[in-house]
């Protein structure tokens, strides 16, 4: 990631704590689960002035989870723990705390009873093997868990005061909002804040070169891009001594960075190319319909995963074969057998088909060769055909995309949306 943004001391020579987050569970440690708790919590104790110095992962194994937290808690103020307080043998982390902390377990009677009345309110009986759940280090403050069984915990252990939350992300987040956060936030010394400006149809070499001089070392806010799948992220991170110090700096920097790359910019934070289109379109009371052959299905999916959406999609058709073109779109065979199903002329009818027989204001079309097969000198693979059809007539576009057969398709229905955004807000 490249560095930094606008010039600014209101954040400089802050005393700020710091925390290690600690993840627990096997299946994170060999990959077969994404550990996305620690990435989150080190955002939040950034926003509440607490720098987090480290990410340890650890498996179901109560020796080295004790060994980890007492590492941490010697180095730092705050230690986070998350996963391994569920009622299962390889739920570990009560005991690794406690043994960190010196103390040992003790069941807590209104622990046991909540865990009781949510089984009884769900009319289930109780295993005695969630009674454990109720089990708490000696001194340790109970973290309440509305959502679940598995209730949290603070203790102190060497310097530092340890915390410990549910694996499950949405608890965990409902539990930091509810209770952690304000809690630490008195520890905490200014505020390291961090939002992102989205963009898409533009390199990350040419966003860099429209932005470089905001992206200097040494400067505050913070500016650096990032790739994902297409989209390219601009990082804005900004310290100060008050949070609203921090936003107005991102403010500002972000007033320049979206004038200079115009509209390049779809969005903020976690809006998505989707999300914004769908937006755009409940707005303004448009609809829109899509022909997909190549990408199978997958834009329409992107449009249905917005709630809400049902208010401007009228209706999906993936017409993969020449023969559905025809019958379902209307694609006129002479068409297909002058130019082939991948072409422009094909990418408009079919959008021009499903706009006729929706009736709706817009409609969306993509036809190509997402490989690894399929590919010839004339039409190689990751060649793909995008067409717009509304009622100031149809445009279309030539894209020829790299990567394996699913980041085409991504990278399609993607370049589909964004044409439709580009149309309704201009």
């Amino acid at each position: 990631m490249k560095a930094v943004g606008i010039s600014g001391d209101a954040g400089r020579g802050l005393p700020r704590a710091s925390a290690v987050v600690i993840s627990v569970g096997t299946e994170l440690v060999r990959g077969e689960i994404l550990d996305t708790n620690a990435a989150y919590l080190s955002r939040e104790l950034a926003e509440i002035g607490i720098e987090t110095v480290g990410h340890v992962t650890v498996g179901d194994d109560s020796e080295a989870l004790a060994e980890a937290v007492l590492r941490a808690a010697s180095a730092c103020e705050v230690v986070i723990v998350t996963g391994g307080i569920g009622p299962t043998p390889d739920d570990i982390t009560r005991d690794a705390v406690a043994r960190a902390a010196g103390v040992e377990l003790q069941r807590d009677g209104a622990a046991l009873a909540h865990i009781e009345g949510m089984f009884a309110s769900r009319d289930r009986r109780m295993s005695p093997s969630n009674a454990v759940q109720a089990d708490f280090p000696r001194g340790a403050s109970i973290i309440a868990n509305p959502r679940g069984t598995a209730a949290g915990f603070r203790v102190k252990v060497a310097r530092a005061e340890a915390i410990v939350l549910p694996g499950v992300p949405v608890e965990m987040k409902m539990m930091w909002d509810a209770t952690v956060r304000d809690y630490l936030a008195a520890m905490g010394a200014g505020a390291a804040i961090t939002r992102t400006v989205n963009c898409f149809g533009s390199g990350e070499s040419d966003i860099s070169e429209a932005i470089g001089d905001l992206m200097q070392p040494g400067q505050n806010p913070l500016v650096g891009d990032t790739a994902e799948e297409g989209i390219i992220k601009i990082r804005i991170r900004a310290t100060a001594r008050t949070r609203t110090q921090a936003l107005e700096l991102i403010d500002r920097t972000k007033s320049q960075v979206k004038a200079r790359l115009g509209d390049t910019v779809f969005g903020e934070d976690s809006q998505t190319l989707e999300s914004v289109v769908v937006g755009a379109l409940l707005e303004r009371g448009l609809s829109v319909t899509v022909a997909e052959s190549c990408t199978g299905g997958l834009l329409a999916k992107r449009i249905t995963d917005i709630s809400g959406s049902s208010g401007c999609f009228t209706q999906g058709i993936v017409a993969y074969h020449n023969d559905a073109k025809v019958t379902l779109l209307g694609v006129a065979p002479e068409i297909l057998a002058e130019h082939g199903a991948v072409s422009d002329q094909v990418a408009r009818a079919m959008a021009e088909g499903a706009r006729v027989g929706a009736g709706s204001d817009f409609a969306l079309s993509t036809t190509g060769i997402a490989g690894p097969t399929g590919g010839t000198s004339l039409k190689p693979v990751g060649l793909v055909y995008i067409a717009l059809a509304s009622a100031d007539g149809t445009v279309s576009k030539r894209l020829q995309l790299r990567g394996k057969r699913a980041e085409v398709r991504d990278r399609a229905s993607k370049h589909a949306l964004n044409l439709l955004r580009l149309h309704i807000m201009r």
